[in-house]
């Protein structure tokens, strides 16, 4: 990849942006994997997730942080390395980063969301019913002017 990192044309930081934004289910269980047979160092606590927390907020400072990348990897290829270093050395904070983007999916939604969803659909469907009704005013008053 380092080989294709010298186009003009970063892919690396393009593939990263995609990874962050989409969220594809396939990425925790591969960091899952990587960190698997790494032995747990005892200075270094193992961070959790807090239940509240919101995976949308990693989400916009994950893509700024890779849009910066992308701009570095555009003069220098930089986003390769980097990867080679996170396979390598398998860094703690990496696998906490990747638990927060994917906060939602892996359990860690926050209790109180629940509520907040559920006033937001209600809001929908008030919007919903309400569109609804202009349409059918709207249809009963062209039915007139067409008559």
């Amino acid at each position: 990849m380092l080989i294709v990192e010298i186009l003009p044309v970063p892919f690396t930081a393009l593939y990263s942006l995609y990874a962050i934004r989409k969220r594809p289910a396939w990425i925790p269980a591969v960091v899952e994997n990587l960190y698997a047979d790494k032995p747990a160092e005892s200075t270094e606590p193992a961070q959790e997730v807090p239940l509240g927390h919101d995976h949308m907020t990693t989400r916009k400072k994950c893509t700024i942080v890779v849009s910066m990348m992308f701009l570095v990897d555009v003069v220098v290829p930089f986003t390769v390395p980097f990867g080679l270093y996170i396979v390598r050395r398998r860094p703690s904070w990496f696998k906490d980063l990747v638990a927060r983007l994917y906060a939602d999916q892996l359990g860690y939604a926050a209790s109180g969301q629940g509520n907040a969803a559920e006033e937001v659909a209600e809001s929908l469907e008030q919007r919903h019913r309400q569109l609804e009704l202009d349409n059918h005013q709207f249809a009963r008053s062209l039915r007139r002017k067409l008559s």
